[in-house]
């Protein structure tokens, strides 16, 4: 895998989606328009709420963005963990009404590990499923080709995505590997 910068990782992420259909949108402002919900923007997903419920019609119905967001409903992780932050960019895609799990899954699998994009050794990536969502296991085991021990089952706190009131669901994720010696030390960790 290539060494690649943050300016250059967020630029390939926005081409690959516009290569599967997507309109790249800008960042919405970090404070909601018309949503009480919500102080700031949380979440990549958290504008484009309006289009999730039917209340406006999307501009497409692929769109992908690069959403700046400031997170404090988990603010007592951030230090703690590798993975908790207050202010970061979000890349998202996001269909309203035109693709679900398998194609989500597909791309962001060709995404991480294509030579011609990420070129993560397939390997190393772990992906993670809500708990109950068997559709999504099938995809990652039988389709992607992930063996059935390398896909974890997490519940809410882990693989249920909501913020605030509106769209929520279960989600899929996917961990990079690092090695031994960022492991946890534990046995089965």
């Amino acid at each position: 895998m290539q060494y690649r910068g943050l300016n250059e990782l967020r630029e390939m992420y926005l081409k690959f989606f516009e290569t599967k259909g997507h309109l790249r949108l800008p960042s919405f402002s970090l404070i909601p328009q018309n949503d009480a919900s919500l102080l700031l923007i949380n979440s990549g997903m958290a504008p484009m709420k309006p289009f999730f419920t039917g209340e406006q019609e999307p501009p497409r119905h692929r769109v992908t963005t690069c959403q700046k967001c400031i997170r404090t409903g988990d603010i007592e992780n951030v230090g703690k963990t590798a993975r908790h932050g207050t202010f970061f960019e979000m890349l998202g895609n996001f269909s309203f009404g035109d693709y679900f799990k398998r194609e989500a899954i597909a791309w962001s699998w060709e995404f991480l590990t294509s030579p011609e994009w990420v070129g993560i050794d397939p390997d190393r990536l772990y992906p993670s499923i809500y708990e109950e969502d068997d559709e999504a296991f099938e995809i990652w085991n039988k389709e992607i080709g992930i063996p059935a021990e390398r896909i974890f089952r997490f519940g809410k706190a882990d693989n249920f995505w909501e913020h605030g009131s509106g769209p929520c669901g279960p989600c899929s994720e996917i961990y990079y590997d690092r090695g031994e010696e960022y492991g946890c030390h534990k046995p089965g960790c």
